[in-house]
């Protein structure tokens, strides 16, 4: 069985297709740059094929880009030429995309159990500045997701572990970090939870 990397270098054409042309999430991504000067700094890590970093660059921001998936990061940069985007891991050290004003995580962590949150927040915060914020996007609920985890693909099992989390979870696992602020636009009936985090 194939892990996460295999499963979205297998089918980051398909994300592409569907979430450049999705704007479900732009109103979340409009209300996180408001909250900065002019132009801000912005990582999108795991960026997947690039379209919420197309959405930043839209808003006004210098945007850079980092995801594991080298497949995905090909559509990235042909969809995106004015954006700086790179492979790397979000649990090893990305300190090569420089400092940055924000952060923003949209699903990244769905595929962390709770035991390599830790890790993720601690990498994040090495490359943003004091006081910086940070938007994290996760599926409500705690524990792996089996149904979303295991897909086949043209034949081929793929196991993409999927961990839903709750606010409660990520700031256990945030605190020596960052500082939880807010829920973004909170909605009761979505499953698809915005926290706004800021650097301590």
């Amino acid at each position: 069985m194939k892990g996460i990397k295999e499963f979205y270098d297998k089918t980051c054409s398909e994300w592409a297709s569907r979430f450049y042309k999705d704007e479900s999430i732009f109103p979340c991504l409009e209300d996180f740059i408001n909250r900065f000067p002019q132009k801000p700094r912005i990582l999108d890590l795991c960026c997947g094929a690039g379209y919420d970093s197309m959405r930043l660059f839209n808003l006004g921001a210098e945007v850079v880009g980092l995801d594991f998936s080298q497949e995905s990061i090909n559509i990235a940069r042909k969809q995106n030429p004015d954006i700086q985007f790179y492979i790397g891991d979000m649990l090893e050290d990305f300190t090569f995309v420089g400092s940055v004003d924000g952060i923003i995580v949209i699903a990244g962590f769905v595929h962390l159990p709770n035991e390599k949150l830790e890790q993720a927040f601690k990498n994040s915060s090495q490359v943003i500045k004091d006081s910086g914020l940070m938007l994290v996007m996760v599926r409500d609920g705690t524990g792996k997701n089996e149904k979303s985890s295991y897909a086949v693909v043209e034949g081929v099992e793929y196991d993409r572990d999927f961990y839903e989390h709750t606010i409660d979870e990520l700031i256990e696992h945030s605190n020596k970090f960052f500082q939880f602020i807010e829920e973004v636009l909170p909605d009761k009936n979505d499953p698809w939870k915005r926290y706004l985090f800021m650097k301590l």
